[in-house]
């Protein structure tokens, strides 16, 4: 039986150092391609797969990034965290999820996420990608931060949503606004001006980023936004179907609804049809937010894509700058994704 091949005996085979063979394997961009060819011919040739903990043994790296998300049943997390898991699994890294569940608890401390991050600094992770929780919170609790900053002293770290104003950590931006622009525009253009927004939460940021934009736009459109037609109870189905009943127990309904995201539409479109409502014929009902299936509902859901695909490459690629000691600091910022309107049948 033959002994499994080591990086050293790659090494010695390629006629190339240890750290070089490292680095094919993680596919750094400074190793010339002839080297590399050199190297991969060997791996292939002796079917050599990397173990993780050698590896790590080796670059004192374990090649494992943590990923905190504050609800995976959130179609926005399961997507976004798939295609990190993608991405990662591409270049040589694995991912330890980490589920808060704080969008589902009330009341709402950072104990929780405080206790993960401690967890996370006591073991061997290379980074940690941070989606929501108290990150997106509107203020961010202090006691949150301080454990966030103890986090940044020992590791790599990446926040997806709302940034620090003076760069405290680096982020990965979400357009929270254009989203909101083309939504709007698009009832506009279908001559509606009597608009509601409903979901969300005031002590979340996208919350707060895409209601003060409504406000805004409408606005800008010569309509006076009503207050009572901003209904923030939260973001699941039932909320979206919550949001109907307060919204039809008033004297004045809304003839189009902006939805925080399509599972708050899907809400409000049953809501809307258990009172024979028609949509989008009655009611228009559109979203701020795609998730997968939105296009297999009934109507079809007009919805914003943000295109969550190409935001986990930008996740990476920050993080892997981080890694490897190139993340300049003009750079701690990523320029938001433009998201793109999905026609669908309910507005």
């Amino acid at each position: 039986m033959h002994k499994n091949l080591t990086i050293k005996d790659i090494a010695v085979l390629a006629g190339v150092s240890i750290t070089t063979v490292s680095r094919v394997l993680n596919k750094h961009a400074w190793v010339s391609e002839k080297t590399r060819a050199r190297v991969e011919k060997v791996i292939t040739e002796h079917q050599f797969s990397p173990n993780l903990m050698a590896r790590g043994m080796i670059s004192r790296q374990s090649y494992t990034l943590a990923v905190i998300v504050s609800d995976i049943t959130n179609p926005y997390f399961v997507t976004l965290v798939a295609q990190i898991q993608q991405i990662c699994l591409a270049i040589g890294y694995k991912i330890t999820l980490y589920d808060t569940q704080s969008a589902n608890r009330s009341p709402v401390t950072p104990d929780e996420e405080i206790a993960i991050f401690q967890s996370i600094i006591d073991s061997q992770i290379d980074g940690v990608i941070v989606l929501g929780g108290h990150s997106d919170y509107v203020p961010i609790p202090e006691s949150y931060l301080a454990m966030l900053d103890r986090l940044m002293h020992k590791m790599a770290v990446v926040v997806v949503g709302q940034p620090h104003p003076d760069n405290r950590w680096p982020c990965v931006m979400r357009d929270q606004q254009h989203c909101v622009a083309l939504a709007l525009r698009h009832l506009l253009a279908r001559g509606l001006r009597e608009i509601a927004f409903i979901g969300g939460s005031r002590k979340v940021w996208v919350t707060c980023e895409r209601v003060n934009h409504f406000v805004t736009t409408l606005q800008q459109a010569d309509i006076t936004p009503r207050h009572e037609w901003i209904c923030l109870n939260n973001f699941y189905p039932e909320h979206g179907y919550q949001a109907v009943e307060t919204l039809w127990q008033l004297p004045q309904r809304p003839q189009a609804l902006m939805a925080i995201n399509d599972r708050v539409a899907m809400g409000a479109i049953r809501a809307l049809s258990d009172r024979g409502i028609q949509v989008p014929q009655q009611v228009a009902v559109i979203s701020c937010e795609r998730f997968p299936g939105g296009e297999y509902f009934i109507p079809r859901l007009t919805s914003v894509d943000h295109q969550n695909t190409l935001l986990g490459q930008n996740i990476i690629t920050m993080m892997m700058a981080q890694l490897n000691g190139t993340l300049a600091a003009n750079a701690r910022r990523t320029s938001p994704l433009h998201p793109v309107l999905i026609p669908g049948e309910s507005a």
